[in-house]
């Protein structure tokens, strides 16, 4: 072929190809596929029907700001029941570098969110057709420990609140019972890494030991938390970016740098607590037993005097390493502070928080605080139905109060 022939042949190709239609590119999500499994999900599971309402939207602003941290072989699920009907939202990254979303309805009738029932239910909806590796959970609601709500009724350590009358109300005829949310969380056929505890005075050594066998990392605050409560924008980034709890309570903490109202937050390595509750059960006995006439009063406790929650007027959340290094003997706390270190591994405190039960700024001690609380029963009237409740946890039991005449 003369070079003229080849040119007038290639010339020929290309305006060919000049009149084929454009190769249009399809967008679409780029996240693993229903059926699939996900190296790790994290559902934030927002109980929003109360007077933390008007949070809860601008709570989901702030996830939809770090979808785009997500990795493709992972999953971001957002359940929010405030006042309208219960919704499940995916979000997720598409091709284009837009953020999608898909919306479900897990449920035929408007439940009640704050109940261990619902909860299975939507579990087992998403880990039917979205399995994973790993499972991460955000419990986003009021709470109070170890301590029931309202006091002297059912039920008791519990995390949640859902009026029923998508309404701003705190009542609730139903809460998820700590226990409950124990065998909950156990049967599941995922491995649960982290539940963390958007709310309030959930850091405490009743709950811990009651979800020890639950999930790999607990981490809440003793503490109230802000109304405000997480920037998701910057945290939850940190549950696909890090596998252990310290980035992700940084995060929340950071955000709270130049503000008056500050946060406390610790992490629990669950595998520590039953050796936890051993070591201390001896002290107990030998420092705390009924006989004994103690003052706590000085000490850091994270609800003070003069604070109000659930009928309380008195402090029930001592901070456990604040009370233990004032009463123990040099080498008896560091026997003991071996063990709690290998149970409560970090503390990311702000260096005061304001508290509303309170009414007031209360200020973290970093030479005494541990991150974590306790109850410590007292023979008072006051005290009387406290004592009683507490004697239905397992902690009462595994170390020593009862052993000690409590």
């Amino acid at each position: 072929m003369s070079r003229v022939g080849a040119w007038l042949l290639l010339l020929s190709v290309l305006l060919g190809s000049c009149n084929k239609e454009p190769v249009v590119l399809k967008v679409k999500p780029d996240v693993v596929e229903k059926g699939d499994t996900a190296r790790k999900t994290l559902l934030v599971y927002m109980m929003a029907e109360n007077s933390l309402n008007g949070y809860a939207a601008s709570d989901v602003a702030e996830i939809v700001k770090a979808v785009p941290s997500v990795p493709s072989d992972c999953r971001l699920f957002v359940y929010v029941d405030d006042k309208g009907f219960p919704i499940l939202t995916q979000y997720f990254n598409m091709t284009n570098g837009e953020v999608g979303n898909s919306n479900y309805h897990p449920f035929s009738e408007d439940v009640c969110s704050s109940d261990t029932t619902a909860f299975g239910r939507l579990l087992d909806f998403i880990l039917e057709d979205y399995p994973t590796e790993s499972l991460d959970i955000v419990l986003w609601s009021h709470a109070n420990g170890w301590l029931r709500a309202p006091l002297n009724s059912a039920p008791q350590r519990t995390i949640g609140v859902d009026n029923g009358k998508n309404s701003y109300s705190n009542t609730s005829t139903r809460s998820i019972e700590i226990e409950e949310l124990a065998d909950l969380l156990k049967r599941l056929p995922t491995k649960v890494d982290r539940v963390m505890s958007d709310a309030c005075f959930m850091q405490c050594v009743e709950v811990a030991y009651a979800l020890r066998d639950a999930a790999e990392w607990l981490i809440a605050s003793p503490a109230e938390i802000p109304g405000d409560g997480a920037l998701y924008s910057t945290m939850v980034p940190e549950f696909f970016l890090s596998d252990g709890p310290e980035a992700i309570m940084d995060a929340y903490i950071k955000a709270y740098e130049d503000e008056y109202t500050g946060a406390v937050l610790s992490a629990v390595k669950t595998s520590g607590m039953q050796h936890l509750a051993d070591v201390t059960y001896s002290y107990v006995n030998n420092y705390f037993n009924i006989y004994k006439t103690r003052e706590y009063t000085p000490l850091l406790a994270y609800l003070p005097g003069g604070g109000y929650a659930g009928g309380v007027r008195y402090p029930c959340y001592y901070d456990m390493n604040a009370v233990m290094k004032r009463y123990l003997d040099a080498e008896e706390y560091l026997h003991w502070r071996k063990a709690f270190d290998e149970a409560v591994v970090y503390v990311a405190a702000s260096p005061a928080w304001y508290s509303a039960v309170c009414g007031r700024t209360l200020h973290y001690d970093t030479q005494s605080g541990g991150g974590i609380s306790w109850y410590l029963p007292q023979r008072r009237a006051m005290n009387e139905s406290l004592n009683n409740d507490f004697k239905t946890t397992e902690w009462y039991y595994a170390a020593g109060w009862e052993a000690a005449g409590w």
